[in-house]
């Protein structure tokens, strides 16, 4: 289940069929930069008049090989591109969003979910999470806003679950840590996707 916002949107991935990676056309391929292979996509319409925009996952060939490194592996760029007649042009980027994929301990905290990018109208969430040893969500959407001329932050929403101590035969394994956690900006404010960052 994604929280969009306010409202709840339940994701049914084609009868338990993952949502993966359409492939991209020429046009907008060839603005990926050298080095990265496409981890996620979706097709955004929003906007008055409608304005068609393409969000694209992104992950380095070699993110592998850095799981181990002190340095840690490589952001994982989320990029906005906007179809302006048959051309694609880059509006923004952000490198915070899609966790890297040491972010998430034991797992990969976007890959392990799918890479799922969900879309609702003029809005998408991105859900990080993991399921082995920790167990946790984060679900983080962003919406057209008209006014701003572009797409912002709207919410986060993360939750956590731990290992269920009681002794019950019939005892679920995992217990929610507590009530879901929500993140908005205060009224008022508005944070364009590009300048979105998560609490440190």
């Amino acid at each position: 289940m994604l929280a969009i916002g306010g409202a709840v949107l339940a994701i049914v991935i084609g009868a338990g069929q993952p949502i993966q990676a359409k492939p991209l056309l020429p046009a907008l391929q060839s603005k990926v930069p050298n080095g990265y292979d496409v981890l996620a996509n979706v097709e955004i319409s929003a906007g008055t008049p409608v304005r068609r925009f393409v969000v694209v996952a992104l992950g380095r060939r070699d993110e592998g090989d850095h799981r181990d490194d002190p340095k840690g592996a490589p952001n994982r760029p989320l990029i906005i591109f906007e179809q302006v007649g048959g051309q694609y042009r880059q509006v923004a980027r952000n490198d915070t969003v899609v966790l890297a994929a040491d972010a998430g301990g034991q797992c990969d905290p976007f890959l392990d979910n799918d890479g799922t990018i969900a879309v609702k109208g003029g809005y998408f969430t991105v859900e990080n999470g993991v399921a082995c040893g920790s167990h946790w969500t984060d679900y983080i959407t962003f919406r057209f806003d008209d006014r701003a001329g572009g797409f912002v932050f709207d919410n986060e929403r993360n939750e956590s679950w731990s290992m269920n101590r009681s002794t019950k035969s019939d005892a679920e394994a995992l217990v929610r840590d507590g009530p879901q956690r929500v993140r908005r900006d205060r009224a008022g404010r508005v944070t364009p996707f590009s300048a979105w960052r998560p609490l440190p």
